[in-house]
């Protein structure tokens, strides 16, 4: 059985982290987030635009496109920088919309601040173990070998 394969059984809020596969399943659960977040500004952005939401901080939150948006691309490519940035950022982002939003996003944001944090974790794996490192198999080697 090969090492970079997910372990079946995932946890949502804190995911066990023993192979380069658990890393990378993390790793690209926060940069899907990212993409999300910024998706979801822009239309948001576009609904008050044209009248659909009256919603004061929808107004501006299409600059979650380029601020999310990128952040999602470095993720993805593995930097450490993007995934810290990008939970200060949200956290932040989460305190300043919280008298707009009251409690109604609270259980989406614990999920998603998790999320960043198993990143972190998924980075650190990958750091303390390389792929291509003995014992370790790497995605590659093992797309060749089958």
């Amino acid at each position: 059985m090969s090492e970079d394969k997910p372990t079946k059984s995932w946890n949502l809020f804190w995911p066990k982290i023993e192979s380069p596969g658990d890393a990378e399943k993390a790793i690209k659960g926060a940069a899907g987030i990212c993409a999300f977040v910024a998706v979801m500004g822009f239309l948001l952005s576009l609904a008050y635009k044209y009248g659909v939401l009256q919603i004061p901080a929808a107004k501006d939150s299409w600059y979650n496109v380029f601020t999310y948006g990128p952040l999602a691309y470095f993720i993805y490519e593995k930097s450490k920088t993007a995934v810290w940035l990008a939970l200060g950022l949200y956290l932040v982002d989460r305190l300043l919309t919280l008298p707009h939003t009251n409690v109604g996003g609270l259980f989406i944001s614990v999920i998603f601040t998790c999320t960043f944090i198993s990143a972190l974790r998924g980075l650190k794996y990958l750091e303390k173990n390389p792929p291509g490192k003995a014992g370790v198999e790497s995605p590659e080697s093992d797309r060749k070998a089958g």
